[in-house]
């Protein structure tokens, strides 16, 4: 019998990828220094998403769970939802890709929808989206106040992956010509605390 310990071993492909394939497959992890048990977060979660058919939920330590969805569509419909909360702790859900072990699943970034109030009407455009959301962090939309060209809010709305091992932004100073600063501020949507 060969000694494995400390080895760099290679796998071969699997030829078929079973679940994998059929099913979308996320890990969450409870962002919160205390415990929420297992069975407590699963009924939290499922009885938010409306308890869709065919999910398998599976307790993988760590803080982790693993759900697979054979509704592929249903599951990233649910992502996009997000964030998610469970009795006041954050639930950041990522994408396990193939390759990957559930191990190496970052949960040090997490989208969000931001809602940026305070911007001058003419700046409520495209670019100012796309330069804040990438400020911000990584820009995943950017939805348009506008309306069939009428403006239907006061805030610019961006969904934005973050860095959530550092503090969350609240806000920035606007430069403008020939007035003072603008207090720029950020409401994170589905954010208890914001």
């Amino acid at each position: 019998m060969n000694n494995i310990e400390g080895k760099v071993i290679k796998l071969n492909k699997p030829g078929k990828l079973g679940y994998k394939k059929d099913c979308l497959n996320m890990v969450r992890k409870i962002i919160s220094e205390k415990e929420v048990s297992l069975k407590t977060c699963k009924n939290a979660l499922l009885g938010m998403w409306e308890n869709p058919q065919g999910v398998a939920v599976t307790d993988i330590g760590q803080k982790k769970m693993l759900f697979s969805f054979k509704d592929r569509k249903r599951g990233l419909q649910i992502i996009q939802n997000g964030p998610w909360n469970v009795r006041e702790n954050l639930v950041n859900l990522r994408l396990w890709m193939e390759g990957e072990s559930v191990f190496e699943v970052d949960h040090d970034c997490m989208e969000f929808w931001i809602q940026v109030h305070g911007i001058p009407l003419d700046h409520m455009n495209k670019e100012t989206r796309i330069l804040i959301g990438g400020m911000l962090g990584v820009l995943a939309e950017a939805e348009d106040p506008k309306v069939n060209g009428i403006l239907r809010r006061s805030f610019l709305r961006i969904r934005v992956s973050i860095n959530i091992t550092k503090a969350l932004p609240i806000g920035f100073w606007l430069e403008r010509e020939e007035m003072p600063p603008l207090w720029v501020f950020f409401k994170y949507e589905r954010l208890s605390d914001s």
